[in-house]
């Protein structure tokens, strides 16, 4: 099994954290202290290396689909202008391009929709071409031209000293030209795996408005990820999964990415189980003494829905009505059902005891540590709840797993606003002294005027 490290600072409220991820990693701090920053750009750089080819292709798609669109513009005001007798030729270019992003997320083959990409472009230059052609013969010259030649990227002053055809054809000759070398730079990226590109695929996949820390790396087996401005592949890890809260799991208005991946993940019926999944399955049902089924809604389109159903059979309801508390357990059932929760894939969990009474986050920290032992699965807790740590602490311990456990306490340093992660081995005292600020400030204000 590969073994991770995990560093970042000088980043928001990150002064140093230089993380060990082999098993269990908690992340125990205050409110504010960057647990979230950390946990956001781990699953950034294991996705986004891990999907580099495909996201880089879809960003290609996207700009291309996104050059149609503007073609797209030009051609529905040339075509008021063109003569009647001419729009048969010319009315279907508003057409070319559309759903091409649509077509391209539902294909299996990112060379296809390479190719699709291409060839809608091609098409929609050439009938654009025809179009302007028609235009510039029945158009006369001023301002509402010029400024229609200037959205195409044309020379309004070129243009007005050839004819209609050569300007079309330069039009074309251009266009072409711009495809090859988006082409080019695409295959380059692929080939060479630039970091800025990664960078870039952040951005837009994630929709990150966040400049990216400058001081970020991520080890496997001791080898550097981010290497001479490139980033090399990840051998042993394949998918990082991050919740921030249960909710996602029935908030589908959300833009979120992270939300819209859990429940992507979560609504899927693969069904991957072996004998440690079906023990562990077993284990969540006997909490909740109920499961989460996916079922079809009656409705005419075949929509399926989460619904929460008790052994009983006496409950049966839509997951979103369901206490938060189940939800926290439902999308664990889920992505264990699925095969989401292995040896090649990291579980980023954000505060789960927030939404637990303190029996069940006892039962929700032997889970994880279960996950770890029998699949192998990484998991990273960022919590500042003093029970999740204890129960943490002391379920690997007895299940033979501590020297996988790691755990680390955000210290303020001298900037003020900024925080250390000191490892803490397999020592939680810290985190206890640390808690403790929390009583003695209620002391403080039991026994002061305000």
């Amino acid at each position: 099994m590969s073994t991770y490290r995990y560093t970042l600072s000088d980043y928001h409220a990150v002064k140093d954290a230089d993380i060990i991820i082999d098993g269990l990693t908690i992340l125990a701090g205050e409110n504010g202290c960057g647990k979230s920053t950390l946990s956001r750009w781990l699953y950034y750089l294991v996705n986004g290396v891990q999907q580099f080819e495909k996201f880089t292709i879809r960003n290609f798609v996207e700009r291309v689909d996104s050059l149609i669109s503007r073609q797209n513009i030009a051609a529905r005001e040339m075509r008021f202008y063109v003569k009647k007798d001419d729009l048969s030729q010319s009315k279907g270019v508003a057409s070319v391009g559309q759903n091409l992003v649509r077509r391209y997320s539902t294909s299996d083959n990112d060379e296809n929709a390479v190719r699709q990409a291409q060839d809608d472009f091609v098409q929609s230059v050439h009938r654009v071409a025809d179009l302007l052609a028609e235009y510039l013969e029945n158009s006369k010259k001023g301002a509402r031209r010029d400024r229609t030649l200037m959205f195409l990227h044309m020379d309004s002053v070129e243009a007005s000293q050839k004819d209609a055809k050569q300007v079309a054809e330069d039009y074309v000759e251009k266009q072409m030209r711009m495809l090859g070398r988006m082409t080019d730079k695409l295959y380059e990226d692929i080939e060479h795996r630039p970091f800025e590109r990664f960078l870039e695929n952040v951005r837009s996949q994630y929709d990150e408005e966040d400049a990216a820390p400058e001081k970020m790396q991520l080890y496997e087996d001791d080898v550097e990820l981010i290497d001479e401005g490139r980033v090399s592949s990840l051998f042993r890890l394949h998918r990082a999964i991050y919740i921030d809260t249960p909710m996602a799991l029935t908030n589908e208005s959300a833009e979120n990415v992270f939300w819209n991946e859990l429940r992507n993940l979560v609504l899927q019926r693969k069904q991957v189980q072996g004998k440690s999944e079906k023990i562990l399955l077993h284990r969540i049902k006997n909490i909740l003494h109920g499961e989460a089924r996916l079922v079809e809604k009656d409705l005419p389109f075949g929509d399926e829905e989460l619904r929460f159903v008790s052994t009983d059979g006496r409950v049966n309801i839509e997951i979103e009505k369901a206490a938060t508390g189940f939800k926290t357990f439902t999308y664990l059932q889920r992505l264990l059902e699925n095969g989401y929760l292995g040896e090649d894939n990291l579980l980023l969990i954000d505060e789960p005891e927030a939404h637990l009474h303190p029996q069940w986050i006892v039962e929700y920290a032997r889970l994880l540590v279960m996950l770890h032992k029998f699949l192998g699965l990484k998991v990273m807790v960022a919590t500042h709840n003093p029970d999740m740590v204890a129960a943490l602490r002391a379920i690997a311990e007895h299940e033979q797993v501590l020297n996988k456990t790691h755990f680390y306490i955000a210290e303020q340093t001298a900037q003020d606003g900024c925080y250390s992660y000191k490892n803490l081995g397999g020592d939680i005292s810290e985190v206890f002294t640390s808690f403790n600020i929390a009583l003695s400030r209620i002391e403080s204000y039991g026994t002061s005027s305000f």
